[in-house]
Parts: structure tokens; C-alpha cells; sequence
């Protein structure tokens, strides 16, 4: 096969830009992550990137200006036939790294203002080398991270929490290690990032706007690819909101200028166009009798459990909804504080008892300030705790019970009595319930032998409207079990059938039906739920069981093929304007409202990027802050909010390439003509050409483009590599005018910027691209 490169010496007309060469600095063909940054401190900016043949880092020391070098690398190298000498304006040299990057940033990670070397690889860990002045290098300093994938997206480096100071940043399997720059100028590593879906690239910028960073996470596989964490105030994260997108290869995310909400150039994976858009807060869909507000995301940390604790909740008494969540696996409670508008902060840990699986708030000895209570069948223990202010949260108090807690419920049993926690326990194959009090002794009451099966529900609730609580148990395959109230700590065991049948994993829920204060029960049989009430069967009717329920009303999912997985109402006043039914199937809200005649009718759908929740409540409403929906599953929380605006990922344009058959792989950007604004470079594989597309305000206008260099070959077109893989757009000669470097087959190519004719000579400071690459796929050759 023959290459033959193609030189460039042309202004654009109108573009404000134009390149001479290209440079030719021959390596390796296992070269790649180029980087950009003056790691010598010389004022002229070096170019770094792997060389995976080699297990070497290569650095490209800049030497604009001075005199001429030989590039011994080049001579000791065999040259093959027809090679050509590597130019002068780089003084080539390498740092052995015994690896295969797959991962390569570098920037200043101990505060001294000089670039230092963080990269990942093969053994899985993360390495870190500062710089230390005089072209010398620190002994690598090595972290395991054995669930990090090899792909060159996943590490980023950015100052995450706003104290100035550069951290690191990887990307897991369910997590993100996050390694935090001390005020002593070493890395430390820090609590984790939880991720609520798998995520393939990160990249770390202001997308919002407000000069703070914030996190953009991608997953490839996802119909909801994009997701940020916005950082706040505060230097915490906030929630993940999604983002929904057609399917990409690649894509670019920065900004086209210094004001406004981030931009990004994505290839798409069907079409191969560049699709524009850009971040934009808007006004929120209308639903029915309210709106589409934000669904916000709040991840937990990955489990091997299939039940974990976590509750919407007051925890401290301050009148906001707070999340508080257990991490089963590391013996920890998680609390996430809520402010008046219910912005939840990041989750903080605090230490606590291993395996919860419940926990329930509520205020259990009268004092006007909520409890805490986590069961955990790990440590056949039920814990209380009481969180009265945000630095500490105390280790919990066991609670007297005898056996293994399986499940757990605290409610006032009656109009008179104080609150009482029941707790269903296990002790030597014989279940029975424990009544706790404030005040006084426990009470146990034994329940029969043949109830066996895995408790999936238990709730207090006056299930026959005699006025005192009963205590209904929803078990796997069971007939629900009510322990109907008769006096106070008397109770009667019966075991209803469910109208129905029995179910695998049955569901109730307690919502206000009819907007008269007292919630009604429902029970859900797949795509429908019902509305029911304990009965006594009449003497003589023949029933095999003298207690039944009887079905008040019973209210339809928008389809057949409805799994529903919870429900709640909200109420306003003293009407109940919607009911909202949790779909898993579809991955959406079905909202329902109640008609004429009296029958429930489903008016709108709210779709979720995701819907595995398994509980379903109204956080707040008209009077106690803005509207807002709490969800909870099993690896995230979320909440929606039924009003204000909202984050979406607009698309402005699309651009298809005009060379014939062309490809389109990947993108990136930088500003060329200096005047403040962003131009786009397109990578074009099949024909191996620069794309350059000029950025007019919501449109993609075409720059420039040519062909980087031409084949002959009698070898077959699916046996050519996708070339130009990499490149970026930094001023690598020191003249104010950013110029583009490539990488391709074994080397890098410089095209020096020329100043146009028609530019004048007051030009603006120069804005670089770190040449970060974020696709689909890893780098050919690494």
C-alpha cells in the first residue's frame, strides 16, 4: 500500500482561518490520546500521547524558536523505503509506562502550576506520575480500580467541587472513583460517585452557564444517552437528569462561546450527519390538570441485595422532604437534605448497622421531632436513631426484639393511642409480631404456623372502618393477612383471599381516593388496582371465609400489557384532581382523573427514562413548596416535579458531509479564527478527510475540508483502518493562532495556521482545544 500525504496552503475565503504543511513527526503505529499542555514551562505548548507498541509515553517538547535538534528517536529507528525524516519543531522523548493505556489526561494535580501525568491501563490501575521540574518525572504513584472498562473515555480531569483545585476523575462499572486534590497537594481518594445506569464516556464542563463545572455522563446504549449532575453552589452535585437523543458514534460537548449553556456536535449512528444542539432550559410540558416538570435521578450505591432501606422523609423536623437511603454492603446511612424548594444535596454517609433492608421516619414518642428506624435482618436487629443536626448522625439504639426482623410498620392504632411500631420477626421457624412503644414493655403476638411465605408488605390501616388501626401483611403466594384491632393490644388473625388471587409479589397502597382526609386501601392485580374494604360475609352465605373484601371501585391502566408497580393520589383541598399509576412496562406515569361518572379514565402519560421503582408518594404540595412526585427503587431514588422548567437537549441543525461516500467518525473542536467562537472539525474515515464547519448561530455552515492523505492499494477496503482517529486544535507555534494536529497510521500531523489575508493584525488571544476524544469506539492501534 502506498501513502501519499497531501500538503495544505490555503486561506479559507470568509472563514478567518487558513493551514500550511503538514508537519510530519513519525512514531509508532500504536500511538494515540494526544494531549495538549507546556509541560517544561517553556511557554510553548507540548503535545503528549501513548505508545501502547511500546509501553511508553511519549512527550513532544516544543522547540518554536529554537535551534535545530536531531530527533534521535528517528535515526536509531530503521527507516523503511520511501520514510520521511520527522521535522525539527519537536524534540521527541519518552517516560516508560510498563502499560497499555487505554486512558490519558494531563494537567495539575498537586497545585506546584506544573502539568503532571495521570493515565489507566492494563493491569486496571491508575497511575500518576507529577512532574517535577527539568523534564523529570515521580515514581508512578498506582491505585486498583479492577471495574473501570479499557476505553479511552473514561477518565476526565476538572475541578469538580469548586475549591480551585484539579481532581481526578474514572469511570466505573455502577460508580465514579473520584480522587480529590488536597490543600497539601496530594490525591486522596474520596467517597464515590454513585452511578443510577452504566455510563461509557465522562467528560467534566459548565454546561449550564453558571461557571461552575459539571458532570456529563454517556451511555451509548441508553434512548436517554446524555445525562448531567449540574454542581451547585455549594461544590455538591446535583441530581442526574436525563437527557433523551437520537443513537450516536461520537460526539463533541464544549462551548462556542464564553456566555450561555453548552453546545455539542454529535454523529449520528444511523445517518452519519453532525446533529447541533444545545442545552436549554424550558417550560415544562402540560399534563392533564399539571405539568412535566424535572425528573431528577439521585443514585445509590450499587448492592448485591435484593432489598435495601430508603424513604422520602422529614428526618430532622425542618419541614423538608429529605431522602435517606440505606448502603446495605458497607454498613452505612446515607442522608440527602433537603432546603424548602426540595433541592436534595449529595448524599453524605454516616456509619450504621450492615444489610438494612427498611427504614421508616416518624415521630414515636411525641416530642414534635421525627425517629429513625432501620431493620436489619443481617443483624437480626431493628436500630433507632435521631438526627438533630447535619455534621453527625449517632450510631443506632437496638430496640428489644427477639428473633429475625422481617418487616416493619409505625402508625397510631387508634384516635386515642400513641404511635406503635410493629415489627414481624422470625425465631426458630415461628414468625409472630412485636408491638413497641415509647413507653412500656414490648408486646408479642404469635402468628400461625403456615404463614411462610416472603413478606413484601405491611402497613397499619383501618381496614374494616371500625375506627381502630389494623395491621395487614402481604406475603408471596399468601392470603393477606390482617390482624383486625378489638382493644388495645388485642388483635384477631385472618387470612383474607385477595380479590384476584394470590400473587408473586403482591403490592398495596394507602391513598386518598375521595378527597376526605382518610386514605382508602388498593390493591393491584397486575394492570388494574382496587379499591377495597374488610367485610364480614353474612351468617349462612357459604363462604369458605366469614371475612372478605369487598371491591369499592376499581380504576383500569391505559393497557393490557400494564405491569403497575405503584400508585398514589394527590390531593388538593378537598377534591382529588389526579391519581397517578406507576407502569413498568411502558416506563411511564399513567394519570388518571376521575370522571362525571364516576369512573376513573387515564387523560395523559408522563414518560421516565426509567421506571424501576417499586413505591410511589406525593412529597409535597400546594402550601408546603412545589409539587413534587418521590419514587423509590432499588438502585436510585427520583423525584419528579409537576411544574417549573426544565432541561432538554435541543437540536438546531444537521450537516452532512459533502465528500462522496464519506464517513464521519468523530469531532471535535476549537476556536481557529480567533475570534471567540468554536469551529467544528469532523473526521472523515473513508476517505480520510478534515471536515471543518463553521459554527453561524444555530446553524453548521461548511468551512473547509481536504483529504489528508490518498492510497493506492490492491488491498481490500474493509482491511484499511479508520484514519484521520484523533486530532485537536491548539497553538503549537506560539504565533496566537491555533493551528491543528491529527494523528495518523504511526504519526502526528501539524498543520500551522497561516493568518488570512483579509484578517487584520489586532487578533484576538487564542482559545485551545484539549483534543479529547469521545466516541463509541476505542482507538484503533491502543
Amino acid at each position: 500500500m502506498l501513502v501519499v500525504w497531501l500538503g495544505r496552503a490555503l486561506a479559507v475565503p470568509g472563514a478567518g482561518f487558513g493551514f500550511t504543511g503538514p508537519e510530519l513527526y513519525p512514531i509508532d503505529q500504536g500511538i494515540g490520546l494526544l494531549r495538549v499542555a507546556d509541560v517544561d514551562g517553556d511557554g510553548l505548548q507540548d503535545l503528549v500521547l501513548a505508545n501502547n507498541t511500546r509501553a511508553r509515553i511519549v512527550v513532544m517538547y516544543n522547540r518554536t524558536g529554537q535551534p535545530a535538534w536531531t530527533n534521535r528517536l528517528a535515526v536509531d529507528r530503521v527507516r523503511e523505503p520511501n520514510a520521511l525524516p520527522p521535522d525539527a519543531r519537536f524534540e521527541i522523548r519518552s517516560i516508560a509506562s510498563e502499560k497499555r493505556i487505554s486512558a490519558l489526561e494531563v494537567s495539575d494535580l498537586n497545585g506546584d502550576g506544573r502539568p503532571d501525568l495521570v493515565y489507566f491501563g492494563e493491569p486496571r490501575e491508575l497511575v500518576v506520575q507529577y512532574n517535577e521540574g527539568g523534564r523529570r518525572w515521580s515514581v508512578p504513584e498506582t491505585w486498583s480500580l479492577s471495574d473501570v472498562p479499557f476505553s479511552p473515555n473514561v477518565l476526565a480531569v476538572a475541578d469538580l467541587d469548586g475549591d480551585g483545585r484539579t481532581d481526578v476523575l474514572v469511570v466505573g462499572e455502577s460508580q465514579i472513583h473520584w480522587f480529590r486534590q488536597t490543600g497539601s497537594g496530594r490525591l486522596t481518594r474520596a467517597d464515590p460517585i454513585p452511578l443510577g445506569q452504566p455510563a461509557y464516556s465522562l467528560q467534566v464542563l459548565d454546561v449550564d452557564g453558571d461557571h461552575r463545572q459539571d458532570l456529563l455522563l454517556v451511555n451509548w446504549e441508553s434512548p436517554d444517552p446524555f445525562r448531567v449532575r449540574f454542581q451547585r453552589a455549594d461544590g455538591g452535585l446535583g441530581p442526574e437528569l436525563y437527557f433523551r437523543f437520537p443513537a450516536l458514534r461520537a460526539y463533541w460537548a464544549d462551548r462556542a462561546g464564553a456566555e450561555g449553556p453548552a453546545c455539542l456536535v454529535a454523529i449520528g449512528q444511523a445517518s452519519g450527519r453532525a446533529l447541533l444542539a444545545r442545552f436549554e432550559s424550558v417550560p415544562p410540558e402540560r399534563k392533564g390538570p399539571f405539568a412535566q416538570g424535572q425528573f431528577e435521578v439521585f443514585p445509590l450505591p450499587r448492592t448485591d441485595k435484593v432489598r435495601r432501606g430508603v424513604a422520602w422523609a422529614d428526618v430532622d423536623g425542618d419541614g423538608s422532604v429529605d431522602l435517606v437511603a440505606s448502603d446495605p454492603d458497607q454498613g452505612h446511612l446515607l442522608v440527602g437534605w433537603a432546603d424548602g424548594q426540595g433541592e436534595v444535596a449529595m448524599l453524605r454517609r454516616f456509619p450504621s448497622l450492615m444489610g438494612v433492608t427498611e427504614i421508616v421516619v416518624a415521630d414515636w414518642d411525641g416530642d414534635g421531632r421525627p425517629e429513625v428506624f432501620l431493620l436489619s435482618p443481617d443483624e437480626k436487629a431493628v436500630g433507632m436513631t435521631r438526627i438533630r443536626d447535619r455534621d453527625t448522625v449517632p450510631f443506632p439504639t437496638f430496640l428489644p426484639i427477639r428473633g429475625r426482623p422481617l418487616g416493619m410498620a409505625l402508625d397510631r392504632p387508634g384516635p386515642d393511642q400513641p404511635p406503635v411500631l410493629a415489627v414481624v420477626v422470625e425465631e426458630e421457624g415461628r414468625r409472630s409480631v412485636t408491638l413497641l412503644r415509647a413507653q412500656g414493655d414490648p408486646v408479642r403476638i404469635p402468628l400461625s404456623e403456615s404463614f411462610k411465605g416472603q413478606l413484601t408488605g405491611m402497613v397499619w390501616h383501618d381496614a374494616d372502618g371500625d375506627g381502630p388501626g389494623d395491621l395487614i401483611l402481604l406475603a408471596s403466594y399468601e392470603r393477606i393477612k390482617v390482624l383486625r384491632q378489638r382493644g388495645r393490644d388485642e388483635f384477631e388473625e385472618l387470612d383474607v383471599p385477595p380479590p384476584g388471587g394470590v400473587l408473586e409479589n403482591p403490592w398495596l397502597a394507602r391513598t386518598d381516593l375521595d378527597g376526605d382526609g382518610r386514605p382508602e386501601l388498593l390493591l393491584a392485580q397486575r394492570n388494574l388496582v382496587r379499591s377495597v374494604r374488610l367485610q364480614q360475609a353474612p351468617a349462612g352465605s357459604g363462604s369458605d371465609s366469614s371475612w372478605s373484601f369487598q371491591v369499592l371501585e376499581q380504576i383500569n391502566a391505559a393497557s393490557r400489557d400494564s405491569r403497575l408497580v405503584a400508585a398514589t393520589a394527590l390531593t388538593v383541598g378537598e377534591s382529588v384532581p389526579a391519581l397517578f399509576l406507576l407502569d413498568a412496562t411502558t416506563r411511564a406515569l399513567q394519570l388518571l382523573v376521575r370522571q362525571t361518572n364516576g369512573v376513573w379514565e387515564v387523560v395523559d402519560t408522563l414518560g421516565l427514562p426509567r421506571a424501576d421503582y417499586f413505591r410511589l408518594q406525593v412529597l409535597s404540595g400546594p402550601g408546603a413548596g412545589p409539587v413534587r412526585l418521590g419514587l423509590i427503587g432499588l438502585a436510585t431514588a427520583a423525584q419528579l416535579r409537576l411544574g417549573g422548567p426544565v432541561w432538554a437537549l435541543r437540536e438546531l441543525d444537521q450537516y452532512e458531509t459533502p465528500v462522496r461516500n464519506g464517513y464521519l467518525r468523530d469531532v471535535v473542536a476549537g476556536d481557529l479564527d480567533q475570534d471567540g467562537h468554536k469551529e467544528w472539525v469532523l473526521l472523515e474515515t473513508a476517505r480520510h478527510y478534515v471536515d471543518i464547519v463553521r459554527w453561524e448561530g444555530d446553524r453548521l455552515v461548511p468551512g473547509d475540508r481536504w483529504p489528508v492523505f490518498e492510497e493506492r492499494s490492491y488491498q481490500r477496503a474493509g482491511a484499511q483502518r479508520m484514519e484521520p482517529r484523533e486530532a485537536c486544535v491548539a497553538d503549537v507555534t506560539g504565533d496566537g493562532r491555533n493551528d491543528l494536529i491529527l494523528v495518523v497510521h504511526d504519526r502526528v500531523l501539524v498543520y500551522p495556521q497561516e493568518p488570512p489575508a483579509a484578517q487584520s493584525a489586532g487578533e484576538s488571544g487564542s482559545v485551545s482545544s484539549t483534543g479529547r476524544r469521545h466516541s463509541g469506539y476505542t482507538d484503533s492501534g491502543n
